[in-house]
């Protein structure tokens, strides 16, 4: 596939295992629609569908894409690891993670996300997502193999990168315009741009902070206009009102309920129940630790349903600006579901960022103030939320619950309000640490 061209034009031997492929290939029913496949060349990469003529020219002039060894979009399955169904360490590799820029691959699996309905109606928010899904198959105009959806999704996140103002965004999307055919499918502003990510489910808030950390400006406080606790002003100086200080709070319902609008990800999140195979004398999940086993046994009506998600939360301090930049340290804070399979819990499209608590120091022992929105969002989350399951086709409704924390020790001081140094350091020892 890869070794098979020399000086810039494929060789003999090329071309009849490339035709081996394509019979291959459209030999497999359960990828044929309507006598076309999935296109592999270097620019369609799976993404777009041709007949059988139009991908053997692709093939020729473009090549196969990148790292595409297993031929998984054409029938081919890929390898097992033992004991866990489907979920090896050679998908990592097949899928290509490690890559710089998987849009076009997350679109392709956008595309295939979309069910058959059944009898029950999707809900709102999926239905707005499976619109946008729409779409990824329809072209910015003929002659080109970008979809609105991609090119959109491009254009916010250049917007994003470099900071560019929405004045600035419209000018260089009307200047595309000018250069696009008359009856081009591209936004024409950033207003239906973002009207057309909205399916994507990420919005995102600004919440005010008190300068020295003592409360946020949010709820019953949104409106003051200085600190109950130490009459710090909420703005800087000057008629435009600017905070002093700003969480962004980012949150997680949304992407939790679109891992369930997508059936192979559906399949994932049940995973921990159904399809998990036990391992005598072995813990490869967080299934087979006691803790796990006696949340259980403790909230067993939240454990009948597999679909209930098991959350973590991690956070450290780090220094946007590099270390030899002015000193300031912010805190992320991801929350990610346990209920993945091993090999795919920690991949970082399942960590979801949920805050960033602002410097320029850490937040000591007033981090819980910071933690306020997203604690909320877990309230609502214990009582549940309906969602759409796209493989059952069936509204039910979700439960989540926070299990564990992961943090190094200064964090868990902060985090847990647990002193990390002197006398009770060790929060195992407690009383009994011998610390001098």
């Amino acid at each position: 596939m890869y070794s098979g061209w020399k000086r810039g034009r494929p060789t003999c031997d090329w071309v009849q295992r490339t035709n081996q492929f394509l019979d291959f290939a459209f030999s497999n029913q359960s990828v044929v629609q309507e006598g076309t496949i999935k296109c592999p060349c270097a620019v369609c990469r799976n993404y777009f569908r041709h007949k059988r003529g139009k991908v053997e020219l692709h093939l020729c002039q473009n090549g196969f894409k990148s790292n595409y060894k297993t031929w998984t979009a054409h029938g081919e399955r890929r390898f097992q690891q033992p004991g866990i169904e489907g979920f090896g360490e050679t998908d990592r590799m097949d899928e290509g993670f490690g890559e710089t820029d998987r849009m076009d691959d997350m679109l392709a699996d956008l595309a295939a996300a979309a069910p058959s309905l059944g009898n029950e109606e999707p809900t709102e928010y999926a239905q707005a997502f499976y619109r946008m899904i729409d779409s990824a198959e329809q072209l910015v105009h003929d002659k080109t193999t970008h979809s609105t959806l991609s090119a959109t999704a491009r254009l916010v996140s250049i917007k994003s990168q470099h900071n560019l103002s929405i004045s600035c965004y419209d000018d260089i999307v009307a200047l595309i315009h000018e250069l696009l055919p008359a009856d081009s499918n591209l936004p024409k502003d950033f207003y239906h741009s973002k009207k057309m990510l909205k399916g994507l489910g990420m919005p995102y808030e600004k919440i005010h902070v008190c300068y020295n950390n003592c409360t946020l400006y949010y709820k019953d406080n949104k409106h003051k206009e200085k600190c109950d606790f130490c009459d710090t002003p909420r703005y800087v100086d000057g008629s435009n009102k600017a905070p002093r200080k700003v969480l962004r709070y980012m949150p997680i319902t949304d992407r939790l309920q679109r891992l369930y609008a997508h059936e192979a990800t559906v399949k994932m999140m049940r995973w921990h129940k159904e399809s998990r195979r036990s391992m005598s004398g072995r813990m490869d999940h967080p299934h087979d630790g006691e803790a796990w086993q006696q949340f259980d046994v403790d909230f067993p009506e939240f454990a009948l349903e597999a679909r209930n998600v098991r959350l973590g939360i991690a956070t450290d301090g780090l220094t946007p600006y590099g270390p030899m930049a002015a000193s300031y340290s912010c805190w992320p804070v991801f929350v990610f579901p346990y209920n993945l399979p091993p090999g795919v819990a920690m991949r970082p499209e399942y960590i979801f960022l949920s805050l960033v608590i602002p410097g320029p120091e850490h937040p000591g022992k007033n981090f819980s103030v910071f933690m306020q929105p997203l604690v909320d969002e877990l309230q609502t989350l214990k009582d549940g939320v309906e969602t759409w399951d796209a493989s059952m086709k069936e509204r039910f409704t979700m439960k989540a619950a926070y299990l564990w924390s992961i943090h190094d020790f200064p964090a868990l001081g902060m985090f847990a309000g647990w002193s990390t140094h002197g006398l009770l350091a060790c929060h195992r020892c407690l009383g009994d640490t011998k610390a001098f």
